[in-house]
């Protein structure tokens, strides 16, 4: 279970709306120099992330709590993001050279090939946008967050 701690924002019947900070592990991560996401860290400005997320405790306004999604999830959902594209393009620039193809035919052929792999993927992920496996969900509470805090005074 991959797993993100994050502040209840607001809540309907099921769901949660839950604001998590995105914190980077890039300053001591080895592989930093040539990773996209230190990239897209660097250049958002933005570290706030909200979503909807199951709520099988109902949860409150406020609450710290921790979300998660199961790995098997997230790697079937790479999958169809990344594969179908990449595929497509493989296959686009293969068929050309089974039949002794041009080079600009192989290229077109390849351009065709990943943008038919990026539409098949948009359309798995319209498909799955309402399969709840898809979703993250509350896992624990972990504090109450209590906006007030009471003044103390001594006679």
């Amino acid at each position: 279970m991959i797993e993100e701690s994050g502040k209840v924002m607001a809540v309907s019947e099921g769901f949660a709306e839950v604001e998590t900070i995105r914190t980077s592990s890039c300053s001591t991560c080895r592989a930093r120099h040539g990773c996209g996401h230190h990239a897209i860290a660097q250049v958002s400005p933005a570290n706030r992330m909200r979503m909807q997320a199951i709520d099988p405790l109902s949860v409150e306004v406020g609450q710290q709590v921790v979300i998660g999604i199961p790995e098997d999830t997230l790697l079937q959902a790479s999958l169809w993001m990344y594969l179908m594209p990449l595929l497509g393009l493989v296959t686009g620039a293969v068929i050309p050279s089974l039949w002794a193809g041009s080079n600009h035919f192989a290229v077109m052929l390849s351009i065709v090939g990943f943008a038919m792999g990026l539409v098949f993927a948009r359309h798995k992920a319209n498909q799955s946008s309402s399969n709840q496996d898809f979703y993250p969900k509350i896992i624990r509470i972990e504090s109450v967050t209590d906006e007030s805090s009471p003044l103390l005074f001594s006679p």
